[in-house]
This record gives structure tokens, sequence and C-alpha cells, in this order.
């Protein structure tokens, strides 16, 4: 019997058992029907210990990793060395100006409102001389990934006469799901982080909250190399200036291979983002009678985005089987199992991947590391 299986039976044992298990131990001979005297005496001791066959059953699960949750889970990582990722906050870029266009300066602090029901909160971070600023929303999570457009001031401003928000610099990321901590706490105890090994450098990757995954290819050039390859809280290719960011952290470009940075001494880290790559899929189907065929095409477009978006949150799982390297293929054959899923759909052939009628297997070496972007979606019937 395993924990989960002892707690399983433990749950088991409710008010009904044990109140049975109590009046089973009593005579025949005494009258032990509800409402008689030694009925209403066990009663309450039956529920008792029903509640503590409850709460013994929480404590079995919280002890163990594997079924352990929330804030009990939490302490099993600090046990093991690591902790939850907590979220972050999306940056974004702004710009601000007169009633005649004009450029209007802000000052770190001021604070900014999205237009909607339930406004997201900015504060300026960093101001500069041409009517920009950098923001971060004040709220933790991805709730403000998305938005993109005027702003209203709330710290007020004379001159200003419009705000709007141009360009998200940094995609925030949601609090780490107990399924991926936990996923992370198994995995570290056979592979422990040390010394400038994968582990170390996957590390020191997810204590910089702008990144989002991170591949490591050790070696990549000689002898002390490391090249990181990492992509932003959206499993986009990271922006320039989160490439720059992390190089300066991890190994800064002034004193290279020095240990200045999270680095040990005498490793020269290159950090880059993927190359994208992109798939345009052409698809050729066979409706039913009933079928709509606008919302058809809506489905399989909404399917296409999620199953891409699956295939990048898989992209730096490290295979085993290929030496710790990495490995993604995109199956025309589990697009077509998606296909037929869905509503109004009778029939359809195997899609086509960039015009060709093969899988595509995504490069992973040392030159290039290959990021799936869904392009154009092409139906016909």
């Amino acid at each position: 019997m395993n924990p989960n299986e002892l707690a399983d039976e433990l749950e088991a044992q409710n008010y009904d058992y044990w109140l049975d298990l109590m009046l089973d131990n009593v005579p025949n001979d005494i009258d032990k029907r509800e409402g008689s005297i030694i009925y209403d005496a066990v009663a309450p001791a039956a529920m008792v210990s029903a509640q503590q066959s409850l709460s013994l059953a929480n404590i079995i699960r919280e002890t163990y990793i594997k079924t352990a949750q929330g804030e009990f889970l939490d302490y099993r990582a600090v046990e093991h060395g690591t902790s939850r990722y907590l979220a972050t906050q999306t940056e974004v870029k702004a710009k601000f100006n007169d009633d005649d266009g004009n450029p209007v300066n802000v000052e770190v602090g001021d604070r900014f409102a999205s237009i909607a029901e339930s406004p997201i909160f900015y504060t300026v971070i960093k101001a500069n001389d041409d009517g920009t600023a950098e923001m971060q929303a004040e709220e933790a999570g991805t709730s403000a990934n998305s938005y993109i457009g005027q702003v209203l001031p709330v710290t007020p401003n004379d001159n200003l006469a419009w705000a709007e928000i141009t360009e998200i610099i940094a995609p925030a990321r949601d609090a780490e799901t107990d399924d991926h901590l936990r996923e992370r706490i198994l995995k570290n105890d056979a592979w422990l982080a040390y010394g400038g090994n994968i582990a170390d450098y996957l590390d020191m990757i997810h204590k910089i909250s702008e990144v989002g995954a991170a591949q490591i290819y050790p070696v990549w050039a000689g002898s002390g190399t490391v090249k990181l390859v990492i992509v932003n809280n959206d499993l986009m290719p990271a922006s320039p200036d989160l490439v720059k960011k992390v190089k300066n952290i991890i190994d800064p470009e002034d004193n290279e291979a020095q240990g200045v940075g999270l680095a040990p001494i005498d490793h020269r880290v290159t950090v880059v983002a993927p190359e994208v790559l992109k798939v345009d899929v052409s698809i050729q189907l066979q409706l039913t009678d009933q079928a709509n065929k606008v919302a058809v095409e809506k489905g399989i477009k909404d399917m296409l985005n999620e199953l891409f978006s699956e295939l990048r949150k898989d992209w730096d799982t490290i295979n085993a089987t290929v030496g710790r390297g990495y490995s993604l293929s995109i199956y025309r054959s589990r697009i077509l199992s998606k296909i037929m899923l869905i509503d109004g759909v009778a029939d359809s052939q195997l899609p086509k991947l960039n015009g060709e009628d093969k899988d595509i297997h995504l490069i992973f070496s040392n030159e290039v590391s290959q990021l799936p972007i869904l392009g154009e979606v092409t139906i016909s019937e």
C-alpha cells in the first residue's frame, strides 16, 4: 500500500464507518437504535473520529512531494534547495504627448491605468527625455501581457493630453503551478545544480524573471564555452534587450570568463534568441452537411494555435535519449487527429507543412535552435 492509497483508505473512514464500528462493539441486548442513549453517546465520538481520519489523510498527502500541494509543497521545495517561481510583472514602453502632439516627459513613480472595466495599473520605472517611458504593471501575472493602447493618468499632469502603451518590453509569467514545481523537485533529486553544470545554468536562468525558458549548449564552441538560447515569458524569442540583460547577469561582456557574473570562472557564455521556424499549414477537408464552415475554420485555427503553444512549452525539455540534448517534432498525424475531433469535420487528408507532405523535425544544434511559430493556415474543401 502506497501513501496515496493509505490516505484514500483513511478518507473512507467517515462518520458512518466509525458509528457502525462503535455500535458493533455494543452488546445486542442493549438498545442501540437512533435516539437511544448509547446511540446518542457514541455519535459525537464517531464524528470526531471521522474528522481525525480526514486530518490524518491530509497529513499523509502533504508529507510527500508526489502528493503535497500549495504551501506544503513550497516547504518541500526549500528542503531540496529550490523554491516556487513567483509571478512577475509586465514591463511596457509608452509614449506621452500634449494637445499639439509634442512629446511630454513624465517622472518615475507616475501612475497610469488602462481603459477597461477592470483597469490595469502601471507605474513609471524609467523616464526618458523624448516623451517615452518604461512602465511596470502593478499586479503580478500575465493579465497585462496583451494590453497595448491608450492609458489614462492617475498621477495629475496638466501638460499631458495623450498616453499610450506602444510595446510590451518584458511579458510577465504567472506563479509556478504545483505540478511544474513538483516535477522540478523530483528531477533535482537525481540531477543536482552544481559548479556550472547544465542544471546550474538552468537554475541561474530561472532566477531571471523575464526569461520563460532556456536551452543550454555546453562546450558548443570548444572547452569552457556555453551557449544559452532563451525565450521570454510568452515563450517567444527574447528581445535584444533581454538577451543583453541575461548576458550581463550571467557573464558580463566587459569581463567575459572572469567569474564576475553568475557563471563560473573560465566559462565564456554566449546568449542568443532562438531562430523562428514559421510553419504554414495547408488542410483539405470534407465537411458534414450541417457544418458551419466559418465555425469549423475558426475551430481549426484555434486548435493549431493551442498545439503550437504546447510545442513551445516542450521546447526546453531535455531529452536524455539524445545525450541530454533537445528534440521536438511536428507530426501531421497529430494535427489530423485533432482536426477530426472538431464538430463539422467529416473527413480530412493529412495536412501539408510548409507545402510538403512530411513531418517537421526541428533543428537543435550548437549552431541553430529553432522555435516553432504558426504561420498561415489554408483550409480548402
